[in-house]
């Protein structure tokens, strides 16, 4: 089995600036010289943050295909989650209650070390032994935090240790102010070496600002192959119908599933990844696209119900990429206040700190011997003045739509819709 790396990228950047009036500045000791708390070993139950993280994951989801509804489609609640969890200690009392609103969790504390369990857990995954004859595949899952602060800017204490203690990011001073270009550069090139180079260029130029503050970076790598790899020497050309009922050839790889499914209006199949992995595929009937896709909550919650043994399983080997700033999409499920000034005085005791925009990037390959990914979301913050059933072939000549999700703690890492493999 030749090697598949897979990178999942997220990137928190949360830019921020001391208002206009000036304000007391505590001399920094230099760069990488501030001290926070060290990230702990939790003992938490890792579960909670996943199922917080697909709760969120259908909904941002389903606020997504509201706004592009006939295009191709990939989010990551994951990247999404962390790199929001990062700047969830810096907000306000109200705005908490907006972050647990949209995240699906009732206490900041526990949902914190739910989520540094479910980073530890997947970071010290580890391939099954199968003995001497048997190849195990490919498995990486790493996950590296950064942070990057303006030299002398007045942090409060608190903030930054409840991030190091449970996120536990590499701390840098960095100059923002007048060497903004050069910051730049220096957090893209840290982000293409985590994706092995996947994501070249994060931030863009003319993105950060004279008046950035904090750079919050989260990266998650992964190489993972499928259990049981699809036969090259299998996939053919063939076509694939798309919505309005025009076809396009693509390759389709073909194999089977682990196990099928099936309900009103859908059939679906599930793949195995090596360590715990798997995607889950679901195929509309024909014409049914769009009510199973606006009703996936309850198709996803249905699946594990009507689960039965393996199955035929053909899919497109493709490659999809999504870019949007998702404010809106986030905004829509009721997180406003970090937006409005003097939401974030926990990060600073400065009123004028506000998210700007929240910029989110994803990319996903599947092909006959794994699952390539990476995703990357930028938040930007700045001071502002305002019973079993039959196995049935799962043919995937159409629409359809996947996740990918980790067994042990049900967080799902992907979610996308893919209306046309060749684009």
């Amino acid at each position: 089995m030749r090697p598949h790396v897979s990178p999942i990228l997220v990137v928190l950047i949360a830019s921020m600036v001391a208002s206009a009036c000036g304000s007391d500045v505590v001399e920094s000791a230099g760069p990488n010289a501030v001290e926070v708390a060290n990230r702990k070993a939790s003992e938490a139950d890792p579960t909670l943050a996943g199922e917080a993280i697909t709760a969120f994951g259908h909904d941002i989801f389903e606020a997504a295909r509201n706004e592009s509804p006939r295009e191709n489609l990939t989010l990551s609640p994951l990247s999404i989650a962390i790199a929001l969890a990062m700047l969830e200690p810096g907000a306000s009392e109200e705005a908490l209650a907006q972050f647990r609103d949209v995240f699906h969790y009732d206490d900041s504390a526990a949902f914190h070390a739910s989520m540094n369990a479910l980073e530890q857990m997947l970071e010290n995954r580890e391939l099954p032994d199968y003995g001497d004859e048997s190849d195990p595949g490919e498995l990486t899952l790493r996950i590296a935090n950064a942070a990057y602060l303006q030299e002398g800017y007045p942090f409060e204490s608190t903030y930054l240790d409840v991030i190091g203690s449970n996120y536990g990011p590499v701390l840098n001073e960095v100059d923002f102010m007048t060497e903004t270009e050069e910051v730049r550069l220096e957090i893209n090139g840290w982000v293409s070496e985590q994706t092995n180079d996947r994501i070249p260029e994060l931030i863009p130029p003319e993105v950060l600002k004279p008046s950035t503050v904090l750079a919050l970076v989260n990266a998650l790598y992964l190489n993972a192959s499928w259990l049981e790899p699809f036969d090259e020497g299998q996939t053919v050309d063939d076509a694939f119908t798309r919505l309005d009922g025009s076809e396009v050839v693509v390759p389709l790889m073909r194999g089977f599933g682990d196990s099928s499914s099936t309900g009103e209006g859908w059939v679906g199949a599930t793949k195995v990844y090596t360590g715990g992995l798997s995607i889950q595929f679901i195929l509309p009937d024909d014409g049914e696209f769009e009510q199973v896709a606006g009703n996936l909550r309850s198709v996803i919650a249905a699946y594990p119900e009507r689960q039965s043994g393996g199955t035929t399983l053909h899919v497109p080997r493709f490659e999809t990429r999504t870019s949007a700033e998702v404010s809106p999409l986030l905004q829509s499920l009721g997180l406003t206040l970090p937006y409005a000034e003097g939401n974030l005085r926990g990060v600073a005791d400065d009123p004028t700190l506000a998210v700007d925009q929240v910029i989110h990037e994803t990319w996903v390959s599947i092909d006959e011997q794994g699952t390539e990914a990476a995703a990357a979301t930028v938040v930007l913050v700045t001071a502002t003045s305002a019973p079993a059933d039959e196995p049935v072939p799962v043919v995937l000549d159409r629409p359809f739509l996947y996740r990918i999700i980790d067994h042990e703690t049900g967080a799902t890492l992907f979610i996308g819709q893919v209306l046309d493999p060749t684009t």
